[in-house]
């Protein structure tokens, strides 16, 4: 019986423990196909993610590449711009046939089908758009075809936006799977340690151990950058949006900033994708450095990171900014015989109780960064000032809303100063330059000084053009019917105006509404803008000088081209730099170059304009010197145009000394 006993005893312990290394085998094989299952499909929704996302970078760069196509005057350039265009369009193939690879579930399926059926539409019209540009075909016929092409393609880009939030679902449901399947199988584990003896125990120990291991590797990948191991855009994204609810609930002050490298393409280009990704790497570390261990450094795409400083003042924010602008312009990058030094752009957003949401945030921050970018690279641009102080010191940004509402109510006005001939003309009517002022709500009057850069950087001054272009010609065709004195005047257009491809047609079309004469019209054009702009300045001039109006070349002689340039110009008048004017009598080298721009443009055939003509001493010397006109407060000061309105036919008169 004993025996018995103990042969059941030994038996029954056998079969336990047969039966718990059974579930024991079981359970660790079917963790094992879990775990490489999941994994294999973390790895292919990843890499459908990467192809989603190249595919959205080529139709970008592709559109991108037709608006530097059009904005280009040069053949060769633009011939370079297409061959990017060209390429950009194999890259999306490319792309599209790896994902297709990859397989499709059945909501990819459907996205791709509608991808292929818009490519397909959009195709004709971006291939017409290119030829269009490359045979300099009329600019009406072009812009149809691009605002088809655009919109088009803007359709292939929200279906891309769709595919990449579809596969990033796929990751976080995968990664769900994962922990579910990890979680049922734990517990079995556990149920077998109550039942079995040591050797259970340590083998679910190991068992638990190694499934631990493996999720926290996927968890690992699905929040990672593979190539800089930093926080990828979407743990990223995550970060900032607890940032932005806890801002709100606590009212702490976070600070985000957007890190977009300068020349990272010539890296690239030049060396290979394996240089730029060394460099990705290397310069991932040296932005580490200048993170604290609460803080977030993340590669958010391409050359693109991010920056999320907990707790963190926006000064605070700015000074670590501008270090690793400086440690940037100091890190040189080496490939083979090859060296690079490279820099770096960063638009900054506070995060407040006032901000938002993470859209509106991680839009303004890429806004700030372009804008960084474009106002000249290797600087900080702050999208949004959280305090009063900060408002102040960056109050440019506020000069955008109000330009926009003063254009809107019709707040800016018209003055004028007058352009008198240095020797008597009879019969040749007035002649005054054109100025435009800012109205503010309590009457005070803004000099242009005051605003006009913000309007040029933020792109609004082409606006201001047009609202004193419309306006002076209306004044123009009442004074000049009602007056049997013709007026002539001059009106400043910048090197933005020159260079906005409408504003030819606005000009012809106004002047056929008001029905004044082209002749009284003098278009001034400031030296360094035609020069920056040489192409399209002298097409601009030669089309409207084909219609009847003049231009005057302003500030002549600042530049450090002048007299090379003025043979390619086609003005009429040099407007002389009042920098060398208003010193003639007191520096031999000012009344040299004075003299000299003078006989220059006698002998070309061109009038002359000295400006800052401030004593009756200084007019006397112009006019010995043959000087055609001058302009200064030796004669007026500028004045509202309604003065002249009323006076009708002001009489300045120059008293000599």
């Amino acid at each position: 019986m004993k025996d018995n006993i103990r042969l059941l005893v030994t038996v029954g312990f056998m079969a336990v423990l047969t039966l718990t290394f059974s579930l024991a085998t079981v359970s660790l094989l079917q963790l094992q196909f879990i775990n490489a299952s999941m994994e294999k499909l973390v790895e292919v929704t990843n890499m459908k993610t990467a192809a989603a996302n190249d595919m959205r970078d080529a139709i970008r760069l592709r559109a991108n590449s037709l608006k530097t196509m059009q904005l280009m005057d040069d053949i060769f350039e633009r011939n370079t711009e297409h061959q990017r265009f060209i390429s950009h369009a194999g890259k999306y193939r490319i792309a599209r046939e790896k994902l297709v690879n990859l397989g499709l579930d059945e909501k990819e399926a459907a996205i791709n089908t509608q991808l292929q059926q818009l490519t397909v539409a959009s195709q004709p019209y971006s291939d017409n758009a290119s030829e269009l540009l490359m045979s300099d075909a009329a600019e009406e016929e072009i812009s149809t075809v691009m605002e088809q092409a655009f919109k088009l393609q803007e359709l292939i880009l929200g279906k891309l936006e769709a595919l990449v939030q579809l596969e990033q679902r796929n990751t976080q449901e995968a990664l769900a799977a994962s922990r579910g399947h990890y979680t049922s199988t734990r517990q079995l584990l556990f149920a077998l340690t109550a039942i079995t003896l040591l050797f259970s125990v340590l083998v679910a120990r190991t068992v638990i151990k190694h499934v631990s291991a493996k999720n926290r590797q996927l968890a690992y990948q699905a929040s990672h950058d593979p190539l800089t191991g930093l926080i990828n855009r979407r743990e990223f994204e995550c970060r900032v949006e607890r940032a932005i609810q806890n801002a709100k609930v606590q009212g702490a002050t976070h600070a985000l900033l957007y890190l977009d490298l300068d020349q990272f393409k010539i890296v690239n280009d030049s060396c290979g994708h394996a240089a730029g990704d060394e460099l990705l790497q290397q310069l991932s570390q040296l932005l580490l450095g200048s993170v604290r261990h609460r803080d977030t450094l993340s590669r958010l795409g391409g050359d693109e990171f991010g920056m999320l400083f907990e707790n963190c003042p926006l000064d605070k924010a700015i000074e670590i900014a501008n270090n690793l602008i400086k440690a940037v312009e100091d890190f040189n990058f080496s490939w083979g015989e090859t060296s690079f030094t490279l820099g770096i752009s960063i638009g900054a957003v506070p995060i407040d109780r006032g901000t938002s949401d993470l859209a509106s945030t991680m839009s303004a921050a890429d806004s700030a960064c372009y804008i960084a970018k474009e106002s000249g690279r290797n600087r900080v641009q702050i999208a949004h000032m959280g305090d009063r102080r900060l408002q102040e010191r960056h109050g440019e940004m506020q000069w955008v809303s109000r330009l926009n509402r003063a254009l809107e109510e019709n707040q800016f006005t018209l003055y004028f100063q007058p352009i008198m001939p240095c020797a008597s003309k009879s019969g040749n009517g007035a002649h005054m330059e054109i100025l435009v002022r800012l109205i503010e709500d309590d009457g005070s009057v803004i000099a242009p000084g005051t605003f006009l850069h913000a309007a040029e950087k933020y792109n609004m001054v082409s606006s201001i053009d047009r609202w004193v272009i419309e306006h002076t010609m209306q004044w123009l065709a009442e004074t000049n019917t009602s007056d049997h004195r013709p007026v002539t005047v001059a009106i400043n257009l910048s090197g933005q105006t020159i260079s906005t491809p409408d504003m030819l047609k606005f000009i012809i079309d106004k002047k056929e509404e008001t029905g004044i004469s082209a002749e009284h019209i003098i278009f001034e054009i400031t030296e360094t803008a035609a020069i920056a702009n040489i192409t399209s300045a002298t097409s601009f001039m030669l089309t409207l000088r084909g219609c009847g109006f003049r231009f005057s070349l302003d500030d002549f002689g600042s530049g450090l081209s002048s007299f090379t340039y003025l043979k390619k110009l086609p003005v009429d008048f040099l407007k002389i730099d009042g920098a060398f004017v208003r010193d003639i009598l007191s520096d031999p080298i000012d009344y040299a170059m004075v003299r000299s721009i003078n006989e220059l443009g006698q002998l070309l055939g061109k009038e002359t304009i000295a400006e800052f003509v401030e004593t009756t001493e200084l007019a006397d010397e112009l006019q010995r010197m043959g000087v055609n006109y001058a302009q200064g407060y030796a004669y007026a000061r500028p004045q509202p145009l309604n003065n002249f309105t009323r006076n009708q036919t002001p009489r300045l008169v120059l008293i000599s000394s």
